[in-house]
């Protein structure tokens, strides 16, 4: 690896060990829900990177790098701009915070053990956002990847010699994903080590009210989980052309849309609970089904990328469908936007192989 590889492959490390060492206060605090969550994560971010460096080893690839370039020097200049950024910010909110103590005025937004349904629908409908991963890998990708050719153009040789853009598209759009999901994942990462240690410096404090209460203190939220799951998955499997970017991104449209249905059905008609918790056998069912339907849709719209079998056509997301619902009815302490997609994309592609 070159040394802008190696700053990268650092920095994701250096936060992988700091979720462990929340992991550790978390159980010092006797938080179990928080510390089996958080380790949770810290793990699979952690044995994710060392896994890509592993496969990148031993597979046949043209490029080793964990990041080619213009993307890695992209990455760290965006860390680079927006540590210092966020630093202002909770620099200015410490100096509200004493502001507002030297007054009295000790107001914060509730907290709710239930969200309000309200509540609920903005957090399910960010999800949404992760749907820019199929574009990127299949859409969005191939533009930009044109818009660097014809910018080539009019760049000195010795120059642009540095650039990896030609050849397989997937390969470019493969390096675009990690990049676009890394500095979104080490921004949100960011804000949220620092909502855990120093709470009364987080200039975000708005955003606590889509949290659930035990989502506060000491535990990474759900969005949290969400980036280490699409990213832990995205640099494993995308690295096994074409199969692993059209698992990666049928395994993460079937767990958005089968987590929304199931969340919202079971909120608004499920009248069947299941065991003691919010959850209901009607929107379990709902999740089910909406997640098999997303999967059959997706694979057909990316059937010029990989064609399977009809029996793949159909296994694939039946299997999928079935492990969302299972995950839903065990209702793990670990967030099932990590786990959905963690999980699901391991299956999936293991499965799809002999699919073909």
């Amino acid at each position: 690896m070159n040394i802008f590889s190696i700053i990268i492959v650092s920095i994701l490390y250096t936060y992988g060990f700091i979720i462990l060492y929340i992991t550790y206060l978390a159980r010092k605090n006797k938080e179990k829900g928080a510390f089996i969550n958080n380790l949770a994560n810290g793990f699979i971010l952690i044995t994710s990177i060392t896994a890509n460096l592993i496969l990148k080893k031993f597979l046949n690839l043209s490029n080793k790098e964990f990041l080619v370039f213009p993307f890695n020097i992209l990455l760290i200049g965006s860390i680079g701009f927006y540590l210092p950024l966020f630093y202002l910010f909770i620099s200015r909110e410490k100096h509200r915070v004493k502001n507002v103590k030297y007054r009295g005025n000790k107001s914060e937004p509730p907290s709710f053990t239930e969200l309000p349904l309200k509540f609920d629908i903005y957090r399910k409908l960010t999800h949404l956002v992760v749907l820019g991963i199929v574009f990127f890998y299949f859409t969005l990708g191939f533009l930009i990847q044109n818009f660097f050719v014809y910018i080539l153009e009019y760049i000195p040789d010795f120059i642009s010699k540095l650039f990896h853009i030609g050849g397989d598209i997937m390969v470019f759009t493969q390096n675009l994903v990690i990049f676009l999901v890394g500095i979104s994942l080490l921004g949100l990462l960011t804000a949220d080590i620092v909502r855990i240690l120093t709470p009364e410096m987080y200039p975000l404090k708005p955003v606590n009210q889509l949290l659930r209460e035990k989502e506060l203190h000491l535990r990474l939220g759900p969005h949290i989980s969400m980036s280490i799951g699409c990213f832990s998955i995205i640099i494993i499997y995308g690295l096994i052309q074409p199969i692993g970017p059209v698992i990666i991104c049928t395994s993460m449209v079937m767990s958005i849309f089968g987590d929304i249905t199931s969340n919202l059905i079971g909120r608004t008609i499920g009248l069947r609970r299941i065991r003691k918790t919010n959850k209901t056998y009607e929107g379990l069912i709902s999740g089910i089904i909406i997640a098999f339907i997303s999967g059959l849709v997706l694979l057909y719209l990316l059937r010029s990328f990989c064609r399977f079998s009809l029996l793949g056509f159909f296994l694939i997301p039946l299997v999928g469908a079935l492990i969302i619902g299972l995950l839903d009815y065990l209702d793990l302490e670990i967030d099932d936007n990590l786990s959905y997609n963690f999980f699901l994309s391991a299956i999936l592609f293991f499965i799809s192989i002999p699919l073909l």
